[in-house]
């Protein structure tokens, strides 16, 4: 298990300022924020590579705070991938072995065995240099498997693949991680990848740490509109909660009123939150909705996603996006100027009241 506990530490210009967190034992945990949030920089801090300010930073629940990383049982990958250029994939993946002074025997086991885990026994003489992107990848992974340590730390490794390959490697992560019961963090941008594969995960935003929780709690529930921009919340509106009763708040917003499930107190100024993709729209004469958020709408703008979603702005006494798919779209005939209704579950409807 790794926990910081309200760990600040300076680079530069750069500080993290008070992080705590929690990664459990064989947890596929997630660290995610926009560029320059501290993203790698936290993850080089567990890896031992800065040494806190101040706070701790407990290992197994031995304090690790000024441990130096060949202590710690971890291994750390880039999105670079960092291989030695000059050593074929069998020798940088048995490099750290050598540097460790195991039997030879032992290491072209170990060796022979990650080639095959990551099916790439056919470039165990190739150089770097002559490789694809994703078969350095999983060299470099391999390599930083080859010392069985505790922890794995991932930078943004899918960042430079092109999709097939994406996939194939996620899919190699997913196995190991099911398993070895490896731990393993990663850094990320990619909203995706971390609803299909993360145990828990947590926001950084400006060197803080803004939310920590289970991946579909963070993404379902965020506690601050920093966090729901973040996650894809589309729909954003601020307001004020103007009645409360038995689990459900109304919220006034522009000229219209939204209903959530919260128990915000009346005259709470407050943010609502939703995915475009809870609301539905439907023709008047058509069809009738029973989701209590039904608005009389006009189309302002469609925006064809290239593949199988439409993204609709409306104007419904307030700003509102739409995510439908494009069969919808084309059975609507959805344009700008058309007058539709939406409707919005109050149960897809977030309140986070305004921080004073």
């Amino acid at each position: 298990m790794i926990e910081f506990r309200r760990v600040s530490l300076t680079l530069g210009n750069f500080a993290l300022q008070e992080v705590s967190l929690t990664v459990r034992k064989g947890d596929y945990y997630f660290i995610i924020g926009p560029s320059g949030a501290g993203k790698t920089v936290l993850l080089e801090a567990i890896a031992g590579l800065h040494l806190p300010d101040e706070g701790d930073i407990l290992i197994d629940g031995e304090d690790a705070s000024h441990s130096p990383p060949e202590k710690r049982r971890i291994a750390l990958v880039y999105q670079d991938y960092s291989l030695f250029p000059h050593m074929t994939v069998e020798e940088n993946i048995g490099f750290g072995l050598m540097m460790q002074k195991r039997p030879k025997d032992e290491v072209r086991k170990r060796v022979s065995d990650l080639l095959g885990t990551f099916g790439i026994e056919h470039l165990r003489n190739r150089f770097p240099g002559t490789m694809s992107g994703g078969e350095q990848q999983r060299t470099a992974i391999a390599r930083a498997l080859a010392s069985d340590p505790e922890i794995l730390l991932l930078d943004e490794p899918f960042a430079a693949l092109d999709p097939v390959t994406r996939e194939h490697l996620i899919a190699d992560l997913q196995r190991i991680h099911r398993e070895r019961g490896l731990t393993i963090v990663q850094v990320t941008h990619a909203r995706e990848e971390i609803l299909r594969m993360a145990t828990r995960c947590a926001v950084i935003i400006e060197g803080r740490m803004v939310q920590e929780g289970q991946a579909d709690q963070v993404f379902q529930t965020p506690k601050s509109t920093v966090v729901a921009r973040f996650v894809g919340m589309e729909n954003i509106l601020n307001g004020v909660v103007a009645t409360s009763a038995d689990g459900l708040a109304s919220i006034d917003v522009g000229k219209q009123r939204i209903i959530a499930v919260s128990d915000a107190a009346p005259g709470t100024a407050a943010a609502v939150v939703f995915r475009a993709a809870d609301v539905t729209l439907y023709l008047r004469d058509r069809e009738e909705s029973t989701a209590r958020n039904r608005f009389e709408a006009v189309i302002t703008t469609v925006v064809p996603l290239g593949g199988p979603l439409t993204e609709v702005y409306l104007d419904a006494g307030f700003p509102l996006v739409a995510l439908v798919t494009r069969r919808s779209a084309e059975d609507l005939d959805l344009m700008p100027g058309m007058n539709v209704e939406a409707s919005i579950k109050a149960s897809a409807v977030r309140v986070i009241p305004e921080r004073p």
